[in-house]
């Protein structure tokens, strides 16, 4: 019977040095994966900035933009009024953006049929070539939050992880302090499943 006590104890013993082992590189593993992460979360947040930043500029800029198309065509409009080809010329050929051509093109060819132009704040056309840069920044921003939300997230499911793993190498390290085999055994059997459960979790999170 003492052999057999003895041998079972050694089993267990045994059991429990592995389980200690799986849970300390678990959790060293777990806490690095989390600090990864962290950094991860870090830069995409750094990266979200700089699109707002970007964007607000872009904003400011088309907004001085239209300011200064508007001033143009008012310009213009009165040269043309006036019937002083020669100051249009100058307002068309030399002050007016190359981009705004385009749009200066289409009012003068509404004005000759009769038409009255479209203002610019009016134009879909001109709002989206004026705005694009501001879109285009504000989408790549939303697209660097959510990816600093899916790191944060990503960094708690380890940080957990590591919570679970703790809880399994304290189950597995305390089994030394108790005589019966039964507390002992009991203690590897929750040992074994909260280190199962953290493995469950851990295969479905991405690495770093």
């Amino acid at each position: 019977m003492d052999e057999e006590r003895t041998f079972g104890d050694r089993v267990l013993e045994v059991i429990a040095v592995v389980l200690l082992a799986i849970s300390t590189l678990g959790t060293a593993w777990c806490g690095y994966q989390a600090s990864q992460w962290s950094g991860v979360q870090t830069d995409d947040n750094r990266q979200e900035t700089n699109h707002r930043l970007e964007a607000n500029r872009q904003f400011a800029m088309a907004i001085q933009t239209f300011s200064y198309d508007s001033s143009v065509i008012a310009f213009y409009a009165q040269a043309v009024q006036a019937k002083n080809t020669g100051l249009a010329n100058f307002y068309r050929n030399s002050m007016a953006r190359k981009d705004l051509l385009p749009f200066l093109v289409k009012w003068e060819a509404t004005v000759r049929a009769g038409g009255t132009p479209t203002p610019l704040l009016e134009d879909p056309q001109y709002i989206q070539a004026q705005t694009s840069g501001y879109q285009s920044e504000q989408e790549a921003a939303e697209v660097a939050a959510r990816a600093a939300q899916k790191a944060a997230d990503t960094s708690q499911a380890y940080t957990l992880n590591t919570i679970l793993l703790a809880v399994a190498l304290f189950f597995a390290g305390v089994t030394a302090s108790f005589r019966y085999r039964s507390v002992r055994t009991m203690l590897i059997v929750l040992s074994i499943l909260t280190l199962a459960f953290a493995a469950t979790r851990l295969a479905d999170l991405p690495v770093a």
